[in-house]
């Protein structure tokens, strides 16, 4: 179940009731189901509004974040800093201004840049290209540069595993190379890199503090992040469940409770809203017209008016939390 969805928005509601949903018409409401319903009912709510902070909570660390990032993830969650690992608190804080993921917290190990993606990243910046587009030949790189770059991998490959001792989850990539990793519950997201993004030497075209529009603060996260070694870095991330004060799992529990199925759920949630729709004279008088002298339809009806029926009895209580599960247009 997708919890941090809305499961039924006013249009969806109001199609469904209009096209003659059977299974709600269909199902007759007892004030015994209702209260069965009702901790199902303000569960859901509770973690659409738990969601939506959190939503909240992102946006204003992607928009506005201030302060020192590695105590703002150590706030929420353990932080597993692997042997020789050094926060660059400068570079931290001006990389986290105005980036899509919110703040980083970057961390170096002392090593400089090998000399393969150091040849790698300087031809690159220095070639340019003819006037027919072909890109130039490949830089030469001596056998040297290519051990230099196998012990540079070994060492990532090292820290990777270490990182997987102390309990996050490895992804590697398409090459079997484990350059990303995640903590317990999605909350925090580690990614390896052979050398250092975010130094002021590499192609400025994909260049990570770009996206800083400040152009005194962009020259200010050059500075501070190149003033450090260029070799290989570690970064933190904040993952998706990471703004989440508690899991939004209080539905789930709640079904198991009730001995409810989710299908059984939304079905008695949908008779409750079209008993809603009814208690509205307008709405059942159209109702009533639509079904003229149908045999089946005026069954349909009648089960209909006995749930608006209950419904009124018990609108006091039903609405504020019926309310609850449509979005706010």
């Amino acid at each position: 179940m997708n919890r941090h969805l809305v499961f039924i928005s006013t249009a969806v509601i109001v199609l469904a009731l209009a096209a003659g949903d059977t299974r709600a018409q269909e199902l007759q409401l007892k004030e015994a189901d209702i209260r069965k319903l009702i901790p199902l009912l303000r569960a859901q709510a509770a973690g659409f509004g738990a969601a939506q902070a959190m939503s909240d909570r992102q946006e204003a660390a992607r928009t506005s974040f201030s302060g020192d990032p590695l105590e703002f993830f150590r706030s929420r969650a353990k932080v597993d800093i692997p042997q020789g690992a050094r926060y660059v608190a400068g570079c931290s804080r001006a990389a986290s201004i105005q980036t899509s993921r919110g703040p980083l917290a970057i961390f170096t190990f002392g090593r400089n840049i090998d000399c393969y993606n150091r040849t790698q990243r300087d031809h690159w910046r220095s070639v340019k290209r003819g006037p027919d587009e072909k890109l130039p030949p490949e830089p030469k790189i001596s056998q040297d540069c290519y051990i230099e770059r196998e012990q540079a991998e070994k060492f990532l490959d090292d820290v990777a595993k270490a990182l997987q001792k102390s309990g996050l989850e490895a992804h590697p990539d398409g090459f079997g190379k484990i350059r990303e990793l995640a903590s317990g519950g999605g909350i925090l997201e580690i990614t390896l890199w052979p050398y250092n993004i975010y130094d002021r030497a590499n192609l400025l075209d994909d260049h990570p503090l770009m996206v800083i529009d400040n152009e005194g603060a962009r020259e200010a996260a050059f500075a501070a992040c190149s003033d450090m070694p260029s070799g290989p870095i570690m970064v933190v991330l904040a993952s998706g469940r990471f703004f989440e004060k508690e899991p939004l799992d209080g539905l789930d529990a709640a079904l198991r409770k009730a001995g409810l199925s989710e299908e059984e759920f939304e079905a008695f949630k949908m008779a409750l809203f079209l008993a809603r729709m009814d208690t509205k004279p307008e709405w059942f008088q159209a109702a009533e017209a639509a079904a003229g002298n149908d045999p089946a339809a005026l069954r349909d009806l009648a089960t209909r008016r006995a749930n608006a029926e209950l419904y009124r009895r018990l609108a006091a209580e039903l609405d504020p939390l019926l309310d609850a599960l449509v979005p706010k247009q």
